[in-house]
């Protein structure tokens, strides 16, 4: 039986759960559904606990000998089964499809995964779980259920908030409900006052969202503006030096030039040997190829206009400059 995250709690209130299969990539979620049932299976008598991680030679036989090696105390056992890679391999769908037939009533399984793909949720160990016990799918929240999460932890706690202290906060943590929780834990130890305004939230605040390199050169290849704008903050406040951003960005602006040269020398083979000759089509392959490589030049004339800002020699702020040259790079690709 599949579940979502919130019908989790209800459902082990009102049946006891065998076996139950974790996965996905939001790491806040995926924590509760844990500790939620281990609690679950603690209070019903499962006091012992084996934890058993499935890396690479792990021997299955293990699983089927935690099965049957039952407690001499008389306490009944919860298997914690972790796989780190979430594809147990054919002897470990074997093994773990062969665990929940027949299971004792003293022994429940648990098994964590990370995000499942649309193949591994057909494998047999997983269809097994399913018939067996239950699936929980933790996914990351989308922008407008993270404000909603925001907004009752913060009601919970008594605060009152308005849409912009919600969304500066959404902002902050982008998604990340770890981060989340621990910028709410920071406002109620700080802020006395319980009507939250924008000014007492920022200055408790810091940016959770730790980026890096590979991050900006990522989001140089999209059209997401806000997102470059918060990677750059998030660097300026990490003290990431500008020069290193701009040496990222200037090889973003190469690959950008390079891909455009060797789109229009494909262009130009591809064509038609009697169309390449006529004078029109050499008009338009020619002002379509300076157009590209204006627009290169254009760029690369920006990067050295701002590595003159970043050593003094131009007039600006280099982290508004390096923002302008991240929006063009982005309008271009």
């Amino acid at each position: 039986m599949q579940l979502r995250f919130s019908q989790l709690k209800a459902c082990l209130e009102r049946t006891q759960v065998a076996v139950l299969l974790v996965t996905g990539d939001e790491p806040y979620q995926h924590m509760l559904a844990v500790d939620m049932y281990r609690a679950h299976q603690e209070k019903s008598g499962f006091t012992d606990r084996k934890i058993l991680t499935a890396e690479t030679g792990f021997d299955w036989s293990e699983l089927e000998a935690a099965k049957h090696a039952l407690s001499l105390f008389g306490e009944r056992t919860l298997v914690d089964l972790r796989l780190p890679t979430g594809k147990p391999g054919a002897s470990g769908s074997k093994a773990i499809a062969g665990f929940v037939q027949d299971l004792h009533e003293d022994v429940a399984l648990l098994v964590q995964a990370p995000r499942l793909d649309r193949s591994t949720m057909n494998a047999a160990w997983v269809k097994a779980i399913d018939q067996a016990g239950v699936l929980v799918r933790v996914w990351p929240l989308n922008y407008a259920e993270t404000e909603n999460w925001i907004r009752k932890k913060l009601g919970a706690e008594g605060f009152q908030a308005g849409r912009d202290v919600v969304a500066f906060i959404a902002q902050q943590v982008e998604g990340n409900l770890l981060a989340a929780r621990q910028e709410l834990e920071k406002i109620a130890l700080v802020v006395e006052d319980k009507e939250l305004t924008l000014d007492s939230v920022s200055r408790v605040l810091t940016d959770s969202s730790h980026y890096s390199l590979k991050e900006l050169t990522e989001v140089l290849a999209t059209r997401e503006v806000g997102r470059l704008v918060r990677i750059l903050r998030g660097l300026e406040k990490e003290d990431v030096k500008p020069p290193l951003l701009l040496w990222a960005m200037t090889e973003q602006v190469r690959r950008i030039a390079k891909a455009r040269q060797g789109s229009s020398a494909a262009s130009s083979r591809s064509s038609n040997p009697l169309a390449r000759l006529s004078r029109v089509h050499q008009q338009c392959v020619g002002v379509s190829e300076r157009s590209r490589a204006s627009g290169s030049a254009d760029l690369l004339r920006q990067c050295a206009w701002v590595d003159r800002v970043i050593k003094g020699r131009g007039d600006g702020n280099p982290w508004h400059e390096l923002i302008q040259l991240g929006i063009a790079i982005q309008m271009a690709g």
